[in-house]
């Protein structure tokens, strides 16, 4: 397959992002208060996905960055186990890696050394998992399973949603772009769910019949008593990504 097309602005963003994973995880060994780079990008996420759901981890996610862009050259990419898409295994890892976040800041007793040393602990976690399973599977394999993708996906499960319009011919070219393995056709004429998506914009970028689009907030039709959702009837509908928000406006 050739080389996919991607949204303008993505991958210099990614590339801008990247060098801050060896910064907190190497520098933060020695300075524990680089920890707090992890905790400002954590801030940023946290605001964003209330406007743009997942859209942090297509596009500003400094470790996505660094797997997408760099660990991809070693990997062998291989295709993600089913495991990595099970909801339970999902939950799983949030509970794990969560109650370990909250037990360590606990024990911190408020110092805000050891506060950033902490997200330091954590992001050499993330990293170190994400490492292990990125080179022998896809690179961003571990942002299927994410704590912070699963909580993005909890916060704002209809913000910003890939629409998947009738016109869809199942290809799966989508799902062949998507960092993450993601299948779009598999809900044509519906939303792809929040947690599944990154909104990095590959499949609409490549989709040969136009048929996937992004609606900021979808429309929800009711009739006979049932709740369905209807792609592309929000006139705020976009066949194809706004350019990506400098690192300032974040």
């Amino acid at each position: 397959m050739k080389t996919p097309k991607e949204a303008p602005g993505r991958k210099l963003l990614q590339w801008i992002m990247a060098p801050l994973v060896p910064l907190v995880v190497v520098g933060g060994y020695y300075w524990p208060y680089f920890g707090y780079v992890a905790i400002t990008l954590l801030t940023i996420m946290l605001v964003q996905v209330w406007f743009r759901g997942r859209y942090y981890c297509g596009w500003i996610c400094a470790m996505g960055g660094f797997y997408e862009r760099i660990l991809a050259r070693v990997s062998l990419n291989r295709p993600m186990l089913p495991l990595f898409k099970a909801a339970w295994f999902k939950w799983l890892v949030f509970t794990l890696m969560m109650g370990l976040l909250l037990s360590r800041l606990f024990l911190s007793g408020g110092d805000p050394e050891k506060i950033g040393g902490v997200f330091v602990m954590m992001w050499t976690i993330s990293t170190g998992f994400a490492i292990a399973l990125g080179l022998i599977w896809k690179p961003r394999s571990w942002c299927s399973i994410c704590p912070m993708g699963t909580m993005q996906g909890l916060l704002a499960p209809t913000r910003f949603r890939l629409s998947v319009a009738e016109s869809c011919k199942g290809c799966k070219l989508c799902a062949r772009v998507c960092p993450i393995e993601t299948n779009p056709s598999a809900f044509k004429g519906d939303y792809v769910r929040s947690a599944d998506c990154m909104r990095c914009f590959n499949c609409v970028e490549n989709c040969p019949q136009q048929a996937l689009s992004v609606v900021a907030t979808p429309v929800l039709q009711r009739s006979a008593g049932n709740q369905k959702t209807v792609p592309g009837a929000s006139p705020r509908a976009s066949s194809r990504p706004e350019p990506a928000p400098s690192l300032s406006s974040s």
